[in-house]
């Protein structure tokens, strides 16, 4: 439509007029309540009946700033909300040998991990991350910030952090747990499970 020309920067005795992308408009319009009907009609009458749709809704499209803000943090929230629907979930299997790790590390037996006790379970439960990733892998896991690791924290976090992985890392993370023997405190744990048997 010819009103997306109006979006493009230009100049005249100092005024600059609007630089937001057709894009940026639709997507903010339409995070603030605008229906895409609403939305296809406003357009049609240009820039000013874009500006009247907004206004409608109690929002302008004269601050770009907030306009590209607040598209970004939509973008951002959607992305987070997709990634946590693409996690794989863990298989019982997995939970299973992921607790005895928690609980094998958990050294002063709080039912958390501290920093130091986190690095060492990561280690173990097969992820191979750099040293100075280490600290800011820790934040990452701590999701309600109280500075320790809860199972259900652990978990979503080793769930994260694969669904990270390159496919190599996580082929050379499955070979290594393939080939290498397994802790002590694994075969611990199956050697009870089964006496219990």
């Amino acid at each position: 439509p010819p009103w997306r020309r109006l979006f493009a920067p230009r100049r005249s005795a100092g005024v600059t007029a609007m630089t937001l992308k057709a894009g940026e408009v639709r997507a903010y319009l339409l995070a603030n309540g605008v229906t895409k009907a609403q939305y296809d009609k406003a357009e049609g009458r240009g820039l000013s009946g874009l500006q009247e749709l907004a206004e409608s809704v109690n929002c302008t499209l004269k601050d770009e700033e907030t306009v590209r803000m607040a598209v970004a943090a939509a973008s951002a929230e959607k992305k987070a909300t997709t990634s946590e629907a693409a996690l794989t979930p863990l298989t019982a299997e997995e939970r299973k040998r992921f607790a005895a790790a928690f609980e094998h590390f958990d050294k002063d037996k709080s039912g958390e991990l501290d920093v130091k006790e986190f690095r060492s379970a990561m280690l173990d439960s097969g992820m191979c991350p750099y040293p100075y990733e280490q600290e800011e892998l820790f934040k990452t896991a701590d999701m309600d910030g109280s500075g320790t690791i809860t199972f259900e924290e652990y978990c979503h976090f080793i769930q994260v952090y694969r669904a990270k992985q390159s496919w190599w890392e996580r082929m050379m993370e499955s070979m290594t747990d393939k080939f290498m023997p397994k802790p002590s405190y694994l075969t611990k744990t199956a050697a009870s499970a089964a006496e219990l048997h």
